[in-house]
């Protein structure tokens, strides 16, 4: 949580912080100022210490509403006055200011670099910037940083925002389903009132046009695939594929909404009828998911859960990441991941070596059991997104019902 910030910078063996860039597509930059605009900002934080946001001067009102302690940064670390210096020298003009910024902030020791920037840029800037500083060692972290673990911990503001997002998420799903129940059936394929064959890309304009009225938006393509291509897990559907009867749809949707934050879920879907493989294998993949929340309480070490995810699947004979690393067939991911600024982060449900999470309160997680057989011609997903709440109490984000086979009304 960031109330933990200090905490964790200690244990990280942080003297300091800095966060650079835009806040947009800068999820670290974004969980520090919230949902509001700002170019090319810069926090820093010594360990102990308050907060300081160095800012655009036409985003001071947008600043003024953070709460840390604010430099304008046109008046102060002119951008155009360094590069005025540097004769127009980008690098040596933006290295320059961070000195200036990091002198005037007073840290010293291990400061930690944080924010999205292009890789190669990033480097350069940080490399030019590691050698002329004085005092202060330039620390960049790898896999589970600072800010992935604040991250992965939500407090009450964060737990209710993601709920009222699951809440929106399910009533577009909802609406999903009664627009495809509503259509006639012709043969085996569904079609539109004039008889034409009913799509993937008419469902997805629907869609669209329902996530814009919850004020949701798609950060990628949400999944919809039908038959072969429900075969292959981020297969998200080809557009002039006619849905057909009978045909399993895995429908895997990850709104953002305006705060920022995500909603993770999946429901599998037969039009009219479903085979009896399916049938079979999404009831077996449903009862995983229900013995897997039985026991999902704090405490409990992240990675179990992917281990009684491949016994219960290997059991019934298929192949799992644990006997056919790689598999295309069978079991072929892990079990879940935590959502929250990114719609993939930690804490993670896999058996990777060095996975050490272990289930607290605050995580929001969803648990995505699922068979995929493409050359088969199918695949099932069941998934909800949960929360344990700061009491450790088990909160389901994901309120809509499992049913694999919907019946049709037109």
């Amino acid at each position: 949580m960031l109330s933990d910030l200090d905490t964790l910078m200690a244990a990280h063996g942080l003297d300091g912080l800095l966060v650079m860039g835009d806040s947009s597509g800068n999820p670290v930059m974004q969980y520090l100022v919230g949902n509001v605009h700002f170019e090319r900002a810069l926090i820093y934080k010594p360990v102990g210490g308050e907060t300081t946001l160095i800012h655009g001067s036409m985003e001071r009102d947008n600043a003024a509403g953070t709460g840390y302690r604010l430099i304008d940064r046109d008046q102060v670390y002119n951008a155009y006055e360094y590069l005025k210096r540097h004769d127009g020298n980008q690098l040596d003009a933006s290295v320059h200011m961070l000195l200036d910024v990091l002198r005037d902030s007073g840290m010293q020791g291990t400061v930690g670099f944080y924010g999205t920037q292009d890789v190669g840029a990033g480097w350069t800037l940080l490399n030019n910037l590691a050698d002329r500083l004085e005092g202060i060692d330039i620390k960049g972290e790898f896999g589970q940083t600072l800010f992935a673990e604040a991250r992965a911990t939500k407090d009450n503001r964060e737990l209710a925002e993601l709920a009222e997002l699951g809440r929106r998420t399910c009533t577009v799903v909802h609406e999903v389903e009664d627009f495809l129940t509503g259509h006639a059936v012709a043969g085996d394929h569904v079609v539109k009132e004039d008889g034409t064959p009913l799509t993937i890309g008419d469902v997805r304009t629907f869609l669209q046009g329902r996530l814009q009225l919850q004020e949701l938006a798609e950060d990628h393509q949400t999944i919809f695939a039908q038959g072969a291509e429900a075969g292959v897990p981020h297969n998200a559907g080809t557009n002039s594929v006619r849905l057909r009867t009978g045909s399993p749809i895995i429908f895997d949707i990850f709104p953002k909404g305006r705060s920022g934050y995500f909603h993770d879920m999946t429901r599998t879907w037969c039009l009219g009828h479903a085979p009896d493989h399916v049938a079979e294998a999404w009831t077996a993949t449903k009862q995983l998911f229900d013995e897997v929340m039985a026991r999902f309480r704090v405490g409990e070490a992240c990675a179990s859960f992917q281990a009684q995810a491949c016994d219960f699947y290997e059991g019934l004979g298929h192949p799992t990441p644990r006997t056919h690393p790689g598999t295309h067939e069978g079991y072929v991911h892990s079990l879940g991941h935590g959502i929250g600024l990114d719609v993939h982060e930690g804490p993670n449900l896999s058996l990777a070596q060095g996975n050490t999470d272990v289930l607290q309160p605050g995580h929001v997680i969803t648990v995505e059991p699922g068979l995929y057989y493409p050359d088969q011609g199918w695949g099932v997903r069941h998934e909800d997104a949960v929360a344990l709440n700061e009491d450790g109490e088990l909160v389901w984000l994901t309120n809509y019902p499992a049913e694999l086979v919907l019946p049709m009304r037109g």
